[in-house]
């Protein structure tokens, strides 16, 4: 063989090898991929839904891992103790939640009407025993309410004028339902089951039935848009200007829902469509619901674009466009704000699959909930100051941390994706130190979204978008109402009596965050009648038209 075909066959065998080589590397990372999705797989079907582990659990699957931090633990754990430690002392006599109950609970002290029900014995008093005393103990009972007919009577006036007698009917209350046959109350019934507990009309109508009260599904729909629309075009679209002009601070997420399509035109059923409903959680003051078409860059625009304040979010790109629409050179314009949930979860996806970089990015970042967790003892005034001095070393150690363990951490695989996560959304994560009392997280908004999931678990789909748009303005309103402690039932039986005579000025002031405020400036015996005219108060401070309804 000569030495030319020696040199070739040997220069076949190292590209040969080298392919293989590159072949065989190929394939152990998917198979160390296929790992690392199988370990996330079990862990979303046998492992807890939360990240945050406080057990055992987090030591049983990394175990070494753990064991070779020991020393940045020391370290974390150091800056947490000093942030504890600068931070005011609990107040004993505050507890954080209510305290857990012990034994039977006090039926006495409740508010709830008492039916008294004295068991005696016959035998016993035939014998002649004389009766001492009863014994008292209680039990909660239950009975329906049941429905009732609302006979509105209508006053015939006899008028005589210039000897001719003219029958005049006295004014009836303005409503938003005309001529309706069912009462403000059954409308809040109807709405207050469906969207606040999550029962599908088809579901109610049954339970309805079984009552003695026959309503079908599609009356019920009817009344459940009309009354959603209204809503959302007077005191909910009041809210959203509100929030836009004058919020400081908007927690916002979205998710997916089903929109019912219309029949093509030979006949044939088409396919759901996806819609999208927006969650704005304002400043702690009400939460509320927007829903568009699409999932884009202009819806984002059109509901936040006016938006001055501070809009936390997660890292989806339809946001981008709020910080690229703000003028040059100047300050105008929405301040988005990242999530470190999210960041925690890609780190937490990684600790699982046990990459180093995954246990201590979890680590560094655990300890910076806890530093806050801390400061949330301060008063709100002081709170930036106390995250600038303790929140914020240790937020700059995790950016160079990330930075240089992206260097150290090859590869393509859950730690870089992780690492780039966080540095990629630096800034907007660093956007928390503005203000001591924004949340580190956005899990309020994802919280607020939940009402839209079990929806969608229930009743699937909405009937058009116009029910979809309903459905946002009655979430936004009981979603609202139970921030704030106020029963949505009562409040929609109230506010639909209310809203026809309210000025289209003032529609804030029927907001739930407002009404506990505005109801009191009502005359109350108007809103204990079933029916009935509603003077109109004057607006706080100042002096507004009454009397006329607003059309």
């Amino acid at each position: 063989m000569s030495r030319e075909v020696m040199v070739a066959t040997i220069a076949g065998l190292q590209a040969e090898r080298a392919e293989m080589t590159a072949k065989l590397a190929a394939l152990e990372g998917s198979l160390t991929d296929l790992a690392h999705e199988n370990a996330l797989l079990k862990r979303r079907l046998f492992g807890t839904k939360s990240e945050r582990i406080h057990t055992s659990e987090l030591q049983l699957a990394l175990g070494d891992l753990l064991a070779s931090e020991a020393k940045l633990q020391a370290e974390l754990d150091a800056s947490v103790d000093k942030a504890k430690n600068a931070a005011p002392k609990p107040d004993p006599s505050e507890t954080n939640g209510k305290a857990r109950p012990h034994g039977r609970r006090n039926l006495d002290a409740s508010k709830l009407p008492r039916v008294p029900v004295e068991i005696r014995d016959s035998a016993l008093e035939a014998r002649g025993a004389r009766l001492i005393r009863f014994e008292d103990s209680n039990q909660i009972a239950y009975r329906r309410g049941g429905f009732f007919v609302v006979v509105k009577r209508v006053a015939q006036y006899e008028v005589v004028e210039d000897s001719l007698a003219t029958v005049i009917p006295a004014a009836a209350p303005a409503a938003i339902f005309p001529k309706a046959l069912l009462h403000t109350s059954t409308v809040a019934h109807l709405v207050t089951s469906k969207f606040a507990l999550g029962v599908p009309h088809y579901r109610l109508e049954r339970d309805l039935l079984d009552q003695g009260m026959n309503l079908d599904r599609g009356l019920m729909s009817r009344y459940v848009e009309h009354a959603g629309n209204t809503l959302g075009a007077t005191i909910v679209a009041a809210m959203w200007r509100d929030a836009i002009a004058n919020g400081h601070m908007i927690s916002t997420d979205a998710t997916g829902a089903l929109i019912q399509p219309t029949k093509a035109k030979d006949g044939r059923s088409l396919a759901c469509k996806k819609g999208h409903f927006f969650t704005a959680v304002v400043d702690a003051e009400a939460v509320l619901f927007a829903y568009v078409e699409r999932h884009t860059s202009e819806a984002v625009k059109a509901i936040f674009s006016e938006f001055r304040g501070l809009l936390q979010a997660d890292a989806s790109s339809v946001y981008e466009i709020l910080a690229r629409g703000r003028p040059p050179d100047t300050d105008d314009g929405v301040t988005l704000v990242a999530c470190f949930a999210h960041c925690r979860r890609y780190f937490f996806e990684a600790a699982l699959c046990r990459h180093p970089a995954g246990v201590q990015g979890l680590m560094r970042i655990r300890a910076m909930y806890a530093i806050d967790a801390a400061g949330r003892r301060a008063p709100r005034e002081e709170r930036t100051a106390f995250r600038a001095t303790h929140l914020r070393p240790l937020m700059d150690d995790f950016f160079a941390w990330a930075a240089s363990a992206r260097d150290l951490t090859p590869g393509r695989n859950l730690a870089t994706k992780a690492l780039g996560y966080a540095l990629n959304q630096e800034a907007e994560l660093r956007n928390v130190l503005l203000d001591g009392n924004i949340p580190l997280d956005n899990t309020r908004a994802e919280r607020a979204l939940r009402k839209i999931v079990v929806g969608r678990k229930n009743w699937m789909f909405y009937g058009t978008d116009t029910h979809a748009e309903a459905a946002a303005a009655i979430f936004s309103i009981i979603a609202t109402c139970r921030l704030h402690g106020i029963d949505p039932f009562v409040y929609l039986d109230e506010v639909l009596r209310v809203l026809p005579y309210w000025p289209q000025d003032r529609y804030l002031e029927l907001a739930p965050q407002h009404w506990l405020a505005t109801r009191a400036r009502l005359e109350h015996d108007e809103l204990e009648r079933p029916l009935s005219h509603i003077t109109i108060p004057r607006m706080p401070h100042v002096a507004s038209e009454t009397s006329t309804p607003a059309g």
